[in-house]
């Protein structure tokens, strides 16, 4: 288990660090030639077309509120079955995290999006869809289970692939802004995995598994 969580600690160091360098990158822009080539091979001369309304779909069936929402009845599906409140406040912990460290990332940087647009105390690195997907999706696998199984995580990781897909089909985000919400969103479920998160969300399982003394 310990060595299990010195990996998954390393590479959210290692996911970080690229992290913070793809950052300085697209603060003094050498990637800008990269990202409007990606761009004109997921969405041509941005035009909206059929694929656009297709995937559009994805964006709004997976997007934060609809995360945001999934984490929390996980959350509480499990508080009510386990009859205490510990995965409650983790999900709700998570979801802080994830939504502080996205928006202030986004606030110092503030960088427009493909359409130029730039929000008060937002910008488009790193894409806040890609990091508030995978911060719930990882969440609730870990509400699920302290351990979630390989193929889980496959899912989770298709899921993601899927929603950045999308983005770029839609010319929401840059290439490089999907890359970025990605590592961010690594070294938050590192965290989030750590034993000290993890026993009090089940420990109540484990004790409704023996039950309760008479």
């Amino acid at each position: 288990m310990s060595s299990k969580v010195s990996v998954a600690h390393r590479w959210a160091v290692v996911s970080l660090v690229v992290f913070l360098a793809l950052a300085v990158f697209v603060t003094v822009e050498p990637t800008d030639s990269f990202d409007r080539a990606a761009r004109e091979v997921f969405r041509p001369d941005d035009v909206w077309g059929p694929w656009q309304l297709v995937f559009g779909n994805v964006v709004d069936g997976a997007g934060p509120p609809v995360a945001l929402a999934a984490l929390a009845l996980a959350g509480l599906i499990a508080a009510y079955r386990r009859r205490h409140l510990a995965p409650l406040l983790y999900v709700a912990g998570l979801a802080a995290v994830a939504i502080v460290v996205t928006q202030v990332s986004k606030a110092v940087l503030q960088r427009p999006d493909p359409h130029q647009d730039v929000g008060f105390f937002s910008g488009s690195y790193p894409s806040g869809h890609m990091v508030v997907l995978l911060c719930c999706l990882g969440g609730i696998l870990f509400v699920w289970r302290r351990r979630p199984p390989l193929w889980a995580w496959w899912l989770v990781l298709v899921c993601a692939v899927t929603m950045g897909f999308s983005l770029l089909l839609l010319s929401m985000h840059w290439f490089t802004d999907v890359v970025g919400g990605f590592l961010l969103a690594v070294p938050v479920l590192a965290l989030a995995s750590s034993q000290r998160f993890l026993d009090p969300v089940h420990r109540a399982a484990a004790r409704d598994s023996v039950g309760s003394p008479t």
